[in-house]
């Protein structure tokens, strides 16, 4: 452990813990801690105590941090000030450097070796600064002091020789040995002095520039002027920033720390400074604004920039007459790429979109990378028409969908990629207060309607749109509380056989809002999926149904196959099978009674992992379905993997197969297939006289539909178990269950 006695910090926060810990480990390495619990008793503490170096907050009552660096900063300039805050605004950073603060950390500090590196080298510069002060004031001191001995030298030249002579080495020794550029400059700007160090900083030697005005190296007149009358004014400056100008006509960023010296007995007056090249810092600064405004992975414009142009745009469209217009782009099934590739080919896949974007775009264009797999593309001024403008987003809309469905090849792996693109135009004729947050808004819900409507397609904002997207915002912040609320309930809709009797149900969720009233699983189901709260619903519903197979069992009830609808997200985690095993553990359910069912399209997402998850589930005895057949993309050479039990014919066929032949083909074709592959087939939807017996001629003997039963509670559903058939009668379906697709209801 390396000591350091007699340094005293200063901590400044509001924070007592932040305080103790600083403290508490500061002084394990001998130092010595002063604490202020804000920004003006700190500032007491600093002018008392005068201590080594500052810690500061930069959010503290009274006075603020980027406060507190100003006035310490204009008492004592090399007072080394670290900036430890937990806001991570990258403007604050950038302003609190800018006004002094030496380094710039976030809060909490989970490993404090890295705020003992920052003091090591604040006070590391500190000292050197110090030390190059302390030289530039000999150098000064050193100066005057030989110009004073040479004119004594004329009334006693024998007796001064010596002491001139020591004083000439001194002087050359400090001025060879510079790291900066020590330099004196005549107001007319003639360069009577120049240390040798200039080659350090650039391709100039002393002899090149002695002598010689210093427009040469500082060309810009502006910067000059404002130079020479701070110093007449103030007579000291510190880092002021100047270009100098190199041979290559190379500008190097320099700060320079001047004085301003009247000459005395005949001398003329003079500026006499140092010269620091400043690059790297200039690097870290537009580093850090980089980090501020782009995106780090394909380094397009981020959110806050795209939301600055768009501003900016929308303001130009109003001032001038024009229409603009915003293509907000998600990536389908982009998360597939990343679960099956690994994420350095989703950032290379990301990458290459963004460079497709980029080529295909005018210069007055914006394209813009929002996070993930959302992009974002302003198009500006597209004409005073408002019905050519829409065409010509459109056109640009379609010629994006083209240009992305191109094949990449990344690694080895050929992957094809589709957009869903919701498009919003602006400025809006109704609204003159919109801004670019709303145009944002707009897009966004435009683009999940291009989602809903089946991926890989456009929709323009409309204002139904928004309005339907603040039903479903009002729908989903209910659903957070839906289970813990009890407004959940399970219904069971039968699964009969040719004679009509019973052999299974499966098993659907219902809610019934007490203020919205029933709301069908066609709306929350999929706002589940969106938001993950299909995770907690999904084992709320697994478990549930388990716990009333126990129930029904113990009673006596003639129940052989109970199923349950597995979701997509619900499938792929990593604990699924965990999960189902502790339910079946804690409820005591028959798991040959159980019946799972998952859908097509998760089928073929990751076929390897499903048929190891299948397998698994095989072998706790559970029966395994897949729902809706026929609506997906199943392979034949899948399903002879797959260790499956039932095919599901889905309801959208068995709706039209009076009417549609082609759907009656479909149907003869499925059941067909499942008796060459070994597997139970069962029509859902069955809701006429006309489609049972059409199925029982073809060979399906198991259905499910309203023509047996809706779905039930409970109770209800227990007396038909009881009665163990179901009347065959048919009962007008609701509309809102005849529009459900892929989603149970």
């Amino acid at each position: 452990m390396v000591q350091h006695k007699n340094s005293v910090i200063l901590t400044i926060d509001d924070e007592k813990n932040i305080r103790d810990s600083f403290r508490m480990f500061l002084e394990d390495y001998d130092y010595q801690v002063i604490e202020a619990k804000n920004g003006r008793e700190g500032l007491e503490v600093f002018f008392r105590e005068k201590p080594d170096l500052v810690i500061c907050d930069l959010r503290m009552p009274e006075i603020n941090g980027l406060k507190v660096i100003e006035k310490i900063k204009n008492d004592s300039p090399d007072t080394p000030i670290i900036v430890v805050s937990g806001t991570g605004i990258i403007s604050d950073a950038i302003e609190a450097i800018q006004r002094g603060a030496w380094h710039y950390l976030l809060k909490p500090i989970q490993d404090m070796s890295v705020l003992l590196h920052a003091i090591n080298q604040a006070t590391e510069r500190s000292r050197l600064i110090i030390e190059n002060r302390a030289y530039q004031e000999h150098l000064e001191e050193s100066v005057a002091k030989r110009t004073m001995e040479l004119q004594k030298a004329v009334k006693d030249l024998n007796k001064s020789h010596l002491k001139l002579k020591n004083s000439e080495q001194k002087y050359r020794t400090i001025f060879y040995n510079l790291q900066d550029v020590y330099l004196e400059v005549l107001l007319d700007g003639t360069l009577i002095e120049i240390s040798p160090s200039i080659s350090n900083i650039s391709q100039y030697s002393r002899d090149d520039i002695l002598l010689t005005n210093i427009e040469q190296i500082f060309p810009t007149l502006r910067d000059r002027n404002q130079l020479f009358e701070q110093l007449q004014v103030e007579n000291r400056i510190y880092d002021y920033e100047i270009d100098l100008l190199d041979k290559d006509a190379t500008l190097i960023p320099c700060s320079l720390n001047a004085s301003y010296q009247t000459g005395t007995e005949g001398a003329e007056d003079k500026i006499c400074a140092m010269l620091r090249n400043i690059t790297e810092r200039k690097q870290a600064q537009k580093e850090i604004e980089q980090l501020a405004f782009y995106d780090a992975l394909t380094e397009l414009p981020n959110r806050r920039l795209l939301l600055d142009r768009l501003e900016q745009n929308i303001f130009r469209a109003r001032r001038y007459g024009h229409y603009g217009a915003m293509l907000f782009l998600d990536l389908d099934r982009f998360k597939n790429v990343n679960d099956s590739l690994g994420h350095p080919i989703g950032d290379a896949l990301l990458q290459s979109v963004a460079n497709r974007l980029r080529d295909d775009l005018r210069t007055e264009d914006t394209v813009s990378r929002l996070g993930g797999d959302e992009f974002v593309v302003i198009l500006s001024d597209l004409g005073n028409d408002p019905v050519n403008a829409a065409a010509m987003a459109q056109q640009k809309a379609e010629n994006i969908k083209q240009r992305l469905a191109e094949k990449n090849i990344i690694e080895g792996h050929e992957l094809h990629i589709t957009p869903s693109i919701g498009v919003a135009m602006f400025p809006s004729e109704n609204n003159k207060q919109e801004t670019g947050d709303d145009i944002l808004r707009h897009a966004d819900t435009a683009m999940y309607r291009a989602k809903d409507d089946g991926r890989d397609t456009i929709r323009f904002f409309l204002p139904s749109m928004q309005s339907a997207a603040d039903s479903r915002l009002a729908i989903e912040k209910e659903l957070r509380y839906a289970l813990e609320r009890n407004e959940l309930s399970l219904f069971f809709q039968p699964q009969v056989n040719a004679k009509g009797e019973i052999f299974g149900a499966e098993t659907l969720a219902r809610w019934q809002h007490p203020e919205m009233g029933f709301i069908s699983p066609a709306i929350f189901i999929p706002i589940a999926e969106a938001t993950g709260l299909i995770l907690p619903i999904g084992e709320w519903v697994l478990q549930t149904a388990c716990e009333h197979l126990k129930s029904w069992s113990d009673s006596g009830l003639p129940m052989k196959h109970l199923a349950v609808n597995v979701s997509p997200r619900q499938f792929r985690q990593p604990n699924f099978i965990n999960q189902v095993e502790s339910i079946l553990e804690q409820t005591g359910a028959n798991p040959n009674q159980l019946g799972l069912e998952i859908t097509e399209g998760m089928v073929i997402d990751n076929i390897p992992d499903t048929i190891e998850k299948m397998e698994a589930l095989k072998k706790l005895g559970i029966t395994l379905s897949i729902d809706d057949f026929g609506t997906g993309y199943s392979s034949l050479t899948y399903l002879k993997k797959m260790p499956l039990d039932i095919l599901k014919i889905d309801q959208s066929f068995i709706r039209d197969i009076e009417t549609d032949s082609n759907d009656a083909a479909i149907v003869d074709t499925i059941i067909a297939m499942t008796t060459h592959l070994d597997l139970k087939v069962i029509a859902e939807g069955v809701e006429t006289q006309f489609e049972l017996e059409f199925l029982k001629q073809k060979g399906c003997l198991l259905y499910q539909g309203y023509y047996f039963s809706k779905p039930l509670p409970n109770e209800q559903f227990v007396k038909l178990l009881k009665a163990g058939t179901t009347p065959a009668i048919i009962e007008t379906p609701f509309v809102s269950e005849r529009q459900i697709r892929n989603i149970k209801g």
